[in-house]
């Protein structure tokens, strides 16, 4: 394109030259072609800006992360001169389009239309624009080019994916659970707790049971109690989308692969998030699992959202302070968390961090909590290597 201007550049100097020695409506023609052939080319590409039309289609508007999504679009010219040069850019920051080249050139003549049929990938759990991001239209002969954004752009609410591990190798779970490893309590007889498929139905409580609206056990005498409490935190430290966005779809992985892996042990857990105000989620069955997933996928993260506010309405929760165990999710450490942490383990509470950051630091050096283990967390890892 730069060798085009110059080389028209010089026509025109040469025109020029040429009607200031020479003269001549041979000379003067010449001067005004070379003149009007920008102005022609710059007005043949605002027709084609004018005229051309994109049409793009998901089948949805939301979808899961990491899920291969029907993606198709059609360029379309419906006039009777040619389009020259086309090209499309799409959104690359969260997701991608399989078998296509960013940039790719097209070509349309008049009456022409091109449709690609292909499949689309979300990374990250969220809401934001996919697909053609901005159209690229360069003139004929090549010496100018406009450069526009999508005026019709995809958004889409993306879930996060749920990732099934079968052990989680990143701790020592069996140490954890293990009845020669110290909990907070006993549980006294006829104390209750969730029903779990595999229960002993002659021990359902069903006074309990009543109560509640779902299944509650007897707990035999002396059966230690085995509270298992997942943490989310709901801060968020970045306005930078591009930022906050992998951190807390990893977090959310995270906090929906623990629920299910221990769901399928057969134990059951209980959630806890800050919202407005402290919520909590207890996960005994798939329906209990199906209704914490549709929360989570919903969940927002807010900057206000801070650690301490969760630590401090923890302070008074029973099933964590006298559980055995508690997994933080986390994208920082900082002196509330440590502070809390120090209080579970005071309290014979094992703790298990995972520490959601594109960054290694941020636990001191040193630090000295004998019953918790810190598992850093990339935001782009495999989830399946780091748990």
């Amino acid at each position: 394109m730069k060798r085009n201007r110059i080389l028209l550049c010089l026509l025109w100097i040469l025109s020029l030259v040429g009607i200031s020695f020479y003269g001549g409506p041979v000379t003067y023609g010449y001067f005004i072609m070379v003149t009007l052939i920008p102005l022609l080319s710059y007005g043949y590409l605002l027709a084609v800006r004018l005229r051309f039309s994109i049409y793009q289609r998901l089948e949805g508007k939301t979808f899961v992360s990491n899920h291969a999504i029907p993606y198709y679009f059609t360029l379309q010219n419906e006039d009777w001169f040619a389009f020259a040069s086309v090209r499309v850019h799409f959104y690359a920051d969260f997701s991608s389009v399989l078998d296509l080249k960013d940039g790719e050139e097209y070509e349309l003549l008049p009456e022409d239309e091109i449709t690609k049929d292909t499949t689309l990938i979300c990374r990250y759990r969220g809401t934001y624009m996919v697909g053609i991001k901005s159209v690229e239209i360069t003139d004929l002969l090549r010496l100018f080019r406009i450069h526009y954004k999508n005026p019709e752009p995809l958004e889409v609410s993306i879930y996060p994916q749920t990732v099934s591990v079968n052990e989680l190798r990143s701790i020592n779970l069996s140490r954890i659970l293990s009845r020669e490893y110290p909990a907070g309590h006993s549980v006294p007889d006829l104390t209750v707790r969730d029903y779990v498929p595999g229960d002993d139905r002659r021990r359902i409580h069903w006074k309990a049971t009543a109560r509640s609206q779902q299944l509650m056990t007897r707990l035999e005498t002396g059966e230690e109690q085995q509270n298992i409490s997942i943490l989310l935190s709901t801060c968020r430290d970045s306005s930078v989308q591009a930022d906050y966005l992998p951190v807390e779809n990893r977090m959310l992985e995270i906090a929906l692969a623990l629920s299910r892996f221990f769901l399928l042990q057969g134990i059951p857990v209980r959630a806890y998030h800050r919202s407005d105000s402290l919520v909590s989620t207890g996960i005994s069955d798939n329906v209990t699992f199906a209704n914490y997933y549709e929360l989570l996928a919903k969940l927002a993260f807010f900057p206000n959202a801070t650690d301490k506010l969760l630590f401090d309405s923890l302070r008074g929760v029973e099933d964590v302070l006298s559980g055995r165990a508690v997994f933080l999710i986390l994208s920082r450490w900082s002196a509330a968390s440590e502070d809390f942490v120090r209080l579970l383990n005071a309290n014979s509470v094992s703790v298990v961090v995972y520490l959601v950051s594109r960054e290694t630091v941020g636990i001191p050096d040193g630090l000295s909590l004998p019953r918790t283990e810190i598992v850093a967390v990339a935001p782009d890892v495999k989830l399946e290597e780091v748990l």
